[in-house]
């Protein structure tokens, strides 16, 4: 009789990619969100945040207003997997396209702040 293998699986890549417009059509957020785990089992997660704004809707976006690239606190661990499973709620969107979106293309905003303001959006 053939003995059974003992199967595991272990998720260690994981990229998730939203894309939100505003309801005007004139501001869009690329929000990336991607996770690694090592070999070693340490778990790490990553935000890349693209804002680009339109005069007219007719016009093309053109490059990202802001690019971020945010590596996510560890204590978010759980709040980026919970969004990589089951997508982005409404209030996070909202967040996102808004108040994040609009703190993040502000120059007198330091960068410590703005990547603060893009993790706030996991919670």
């Amino acid at each position: 009789m053939a003995k059974t293998a003992t199967v595991t699986s272990n998720v260690v890549k994981i990229h998730v990619k939203f894309t939100l417009i505003t309801p005007d059509g004139l501001r869009r957020i690329a929000f990336d969100l991607e996770k690694d785990t090592k070999d070693d089992g340490t778990v790490s997660w990553k935000i890349t945040f693209q804002l680009f704004e339109r005069d007219k809707k007719s016009d093309d976006f053109g490059d990202a207003m802001v690019d971020l690239e945010v590596d996510v606190d560890k204590k978010l661990n759980a709040k980026a997997q919970a969004m990589a499973d089951n997508g982005m709620t409404k209030t996070q969107a909202a967040l996102a396209m808004g108040a994040v979106g609009d703190m993040v293309q502000d120059p007198a905003v330091s960068d410590k702040k703005k990547v603060a303001a893009v993790q706030t959006i996991l919670k």
